[in-house]
């Protein structure tokens, strides 16, 4: 039994030794930073497997459509006109043999006419050709735009926006729907230019 209690504390003398070992071993401070702790990897989730959504886009919203102005209103001239204009007078400007009544219709255009409000802010000039239908009775019964052409200043890179224009073309017809002709037989057309100038 002797043997054995020897035996038995040598064993567990052993299995101390190792604990204290252990325990000494794992205690030990060092002066050296502590390791890098790398964190693990997480887990890539892949999506679920879907079937593909088709994309819709919504149709192209249509262009806008430019602004609508009402056709001129015959108002009464600030300056009368001082003679009844002959008929013939775009032909005439053509073959460049006017009459000297034909300068009545620019002076009454330049008596009568307002340069717009919209067309100066954008500082637009250039000149527009108005056709007028002329009735038997000398009276301009109808006008349409047949032609804008802008002009930018000198010194200035800008574009005349296209509203400005419009307001120049109204105002063209404005006037020249006051203009009287001598009477006729029969309607006819008349081709007009207006020239706006800034200058």
């Amino acid at each position: 039994m002797r043997k054995r209690f020897i035996v038995v504390i040598g064993v567990a003398m052993m299995l101390a030794d190792h604990a204290a070992q252990a325990q000494n071993s794992f205690n030990q401070w060092t002066a050296a930073p502590p390791a890098p702790i790398t964190p693990l990897a997480k887990k890539q989730r892949s999506a679920p497997k879907t079937a593909p959504v088709p994309i819709i886009t919504p149709p192209p919203a249509p262009a806008a459509a430019p602004p609508v102005v009402a056709p001129p209103v015959a108002s009464t001239p600030v300056v009368k006109q001082s003679k009844l204009l002959k008929r013939g007078l775009t032909m005439r400007m053509r073959e460049n043999r006017p009459l000297s009544e034909d300068s009545v219709s620019m002076v009454f255009f330049a008596q009568n006419s307002e340069y717009p409000p919209v067309a100066i802010q954008a500082r637009a000039q250039g000149k527009v050709i108005i056709k007028l239908k002329i009735a038997p009775s000398g009276e301009v019964s109808s006008t349409s735009v047949v032609a804008m052409e802008p002009r930018s200043l000198p010194g200035w890179d800008n574009k005349v926006p296209a509203s400005a224009m419009q307001a120049l073309a109204s105002e063209a017809q404005r006037v020249f729907q006051m203009l009287r002709f001598e009477p006729a037989t029969k309607t006819t057309e008349e081709e007009l230019m207006a020239n706006f100038s800034l200058q």
